[in-house]
């Protein structure tokens, strides 16, 4: 999605990508792409030596805050010290420009149910948030005073083109991919807790569509080339909802009943994540402008598309 805001815009952009999640079917407009993995210095410094590259935007990263328990050691790998190698890279090559795709987990858990703005303190709960967090650090290390940068701390991103052609992967573990799924009989949805003090009892989350971030990052790499000053944002909606009441969503949707069978809780897991965008807003001019009904429609269209083909 990023990369086709950037090519509407006129931008040359090369794309480097493991294709673990990705799909060459995703570049809409021919963009080049060089198939590679950010933990191979050596091919991730062939790039910037082929390609006259001003600005990096680094959005490879594993992403399962669950799974990362289990696999520390490679989320480690990959978003640790594979977005050092991104950094160091881009460093060599004199790039004047760096947005990173951070994330909200590296809040860890909020002491209340306010929303949380950029100042919070940061003490991830899991590896994940972890090995982010560490992406962040080394970024400011490494950037200096030649090279300003954005962190964008995501909070949990959702929805589609809506065209359909864009979306996320069958592969992906993101709760609505799983309640699509389950929806068509695809698999039973293990809902992980259901008894936290939340309303319904499952925990509470900030969705955001994935084409109001891309258009964040569209504001951002303008607002660098424009002389602003390093700055950590959140992307969020500003508006929270239970996954009880993403699940009513989908159903109304898809037209369709989801049965859940509810499982324990994820060691770690947030119970309630609401961003305070006002620093986007204000900086950029961002606004996220869709709805938790446009995210589900546009991800439950997109989903259907790709698995009639």
């Amino acid at each position: 999605h990023v990369v086709k805001a950037l090519s509407e815009m006129g931008e040359k952009v090369v794309v480097y990508d493991n294709l673990s999640q990705g799909s060459k079917s995703a570049l809409l407009y021919n963009e080049t792409l060089v198939v590679g993995d950010i933990k191979d210095k050596k091919n991730l410094r062939q790039v910037f030596v082929d390609h006259d590259i001003t600005c990096v935007i680094h959005l490879a990263a594993l992403v399962n805050a669950a799974e990362s328990v289990e696999k520390k050691a490679e989320y480690s790998a990959v978003n640790a010290e594979g977005s050092e190698n991104v950094w160091r890279a881009a460093n060599s090559a004199g790039v004047k420009h760096i947005l990173y795709a951070s994330s909200a987990a590296v809040y860890g858990m909020p002491s209340d149910n306010k929303p949380i703005p950029e100042s919070s303190p940061v003490s991830p709960t899991n590896p994940y948030g972890e090995s982010k967090l560490l992406g962040e650090q080394s970024l400011i290390k490494y950037a200096g005073d030649n090279c300003s940068y954005l962190i964008f701390r995501f909070f949990n991103v959702g929805g589609a083109e809506k065209e359909g052609r864009l979306g996320q992967s069958k592969e992906s573990r993101a709760i609505m991919q799983r309640l699509f799924a389950s929806a068509l009989g695809e698999e039973k949805l293990v809902l992980s807790g259901h008894d936290y003090d939340t309303k319904d009892g499952t925990v509470v989350r900030d969705f955001v569509h994935v084409e109001d971030i891309a258009f964040a990052f569209v504001l951002g790499l303008n607002y660098l080339r424009g002389g602003g000053r390093s700055l950590v944002l959140n992307l969020g909606s500003g508006e929270t909802h239970s996954i009880g009441e993403v699940i009513k969503e989908v159903e109304v949707v898809t037209g369709k009943s989801i049965p859940i069978v509810y499982g324990d809780r994820i060691k770690g897991d947030i119970v309630y994540s609401l961003a305070d965008i006002a620093r986007a807003i204000e900086i950029l001019g961002w606004e996220p402008v869709h709805t938790l009904r446009l995210i589900v429609q546009d991800g439950w269209n997109s989903y259907v598309q790709r698995q009639n083909t």
